[in-house]
């Protein structure tokens, strides 16, 4: 056990150092013993160390904590551990059991819609036997078509109740439509593999998409991504965009990934490497209440030959690309925007002339005939990109 004294005496330095216990699994006797005996701040970051390990001792905090205020989101949203999952899944499948049987046509309350995106939230990254059973409970037709069918009640005066926020800015909707809300657990799942690539939730994406199609093709494709050759992954999901009605799902896909690069006259630190990454923006906020928001994100690979495939039809209609990540750091986006998806994968230079005079083309043509904003710099910005 270590030694408590070496730990500083309060303050955040205290509270840093008892987070830096959840690196060793050796530690969580020494972290039991700081949840009984630290308060505030301290003993929250004694839970977050503790939550990291499959210790089952402390299945019985996590069982009461998960019933409590935010459903202790702000201590199991980063951990994948799963003593943890196991507690924390029946009280979320409680829930959603209950939202669906909610009499029919009564919206859902603003508690209601709070409860759902800390459900949804403490799902990241975790695979234990009952949380796979919410994704097969929630993948049946029937429980689908309940959930899509949900309204919401006003969260404030001059509300619209259109506008769907799940979870951080990574899952948001500005429409209440059913197509887009049937997404919401795939991308849940699709989350997680970001998080954590756990074979468990990999093998069950399969099983869903093979069982129902639709949108459970998302974490298939991410999951491909993720583990497999990118050549490999081109060859294989290809087909998809021939078809309108499978080829969004790949959109949102591409809406996730993003590459991580550096302007030339970049002048601050280079904290993470040049190159593609699955990107999400996760956890919730509320002024004044929480903030549990963070980033999650692996590095990928994708064929340069998506990008050629992308860049056609300019002067076709595109449909709208749901659940981006927006990540550019100059001017203003254009959300929901086929065009903003395609942009996000470009990196700051393109090797190939053949694909930069096919991108610059393409973005030139579609200048000209979407209208955006002039706070939205999307063709200002590839156009200027290009052209170097």
């Amino acid at each position: 056990m270590i030694n408590l004294d070496s730990l500083p005496e309060k303050g955040l330095k205290r509270e840093t150092a008892i987070l830096e216990l959840g690196r060793n699994p050796e530690n969580a006797e020494t972290l039991m013993f700081l949840v009984n005996t630290e308060k505030g701040k301290c003993k929250n970051a004694a839970l977050k160390a503790l939550a990291c390990f499959e210790y089952q001792e402390a299945r019985p905090l996590w069982k009461k904590l998960v019933k409590g205020k935010c459903m202790g989101e702000s201590i199991f949203v980063n951990t994948c551990s799963d003593s943890v999952s196991e507690e924390i899944a029946p009280v979320i499948l409680y829930f959603l059991t209950n939202l669906l049987n909610q009499q029919k046509n009564e919206p859902i309350d603003v508690d209601q819609m709070e409860q759902l995106r800390f459900c949804l939230s403490i799902m990241l990254g975790k695979a234990s036997q009952n949380m796979l059973e919410i994704y097969r409970f929630m993948a049946k037709p029937e429980n689908m078509s309940l959930f899509t069918s949900l309204k919401r009640t006003k969260e404030y005066s001059n509300d619209e109740a259109t506008t769907w926020n799940y979870n951080s800015d990574t899952l948001r909707i500005s429409e209440d439509n059913r197509y887009e809300k049937e997404k919401v657990f795939p991308l849940v799942m699709t989350a997680s593999l970001i998080k954590k690539q756990d074979a468990r939730l990999m093998a069950l994406a399969d099983e869903l998409f093979e069982t129902y199609g639709g949108a459970w093709l998302i974490p298939v494709f991410m999951k491909a991504i993720l583990t497999e050759p990118k050549e490999k992954v081109y060859d294989e999901f290809v087909k998809y965009l021939s078809e309108e009605s499978t080829a969004i799902y790949l959109f949102n896909v591409f809406g996730w990934l993003d590459y991580n690069d550096y302007p030339e006259d970049w002048s601050f630190k280079r904290e993470k490497p040049v190159g593609y990454r699955a990107l999400v923006f996760w956890g919730n906020y509320k002024y004044g209440s929480y903030d549990t928001q963070f980033t999650v994100d692996t590095f990928v690979d994708i064929d340069e030959r998506w990008l050629f495939a992308l860049a056609k039809d300019a002067k076709s209609k595109k449909p709208k690309v749901h659940w981006q990540v927006y990540n550019r750091r100059k001017g203003g986006v254009s959300f929901e925007n086929y065009d903003e998806m395609l942009l996000g994968l470009l990196p700051e230079k393109i090797e190939s002339k053949e694909l930069k005079e096919l991108l610059y083309k393409y973005f030139k043509e579609r200048s000209q005939i979407i209208n955006v904003p002039k706070s939205v710099s999307t063709y200002e910005d590839a156009l200027s990109r290009l052209q170097r």
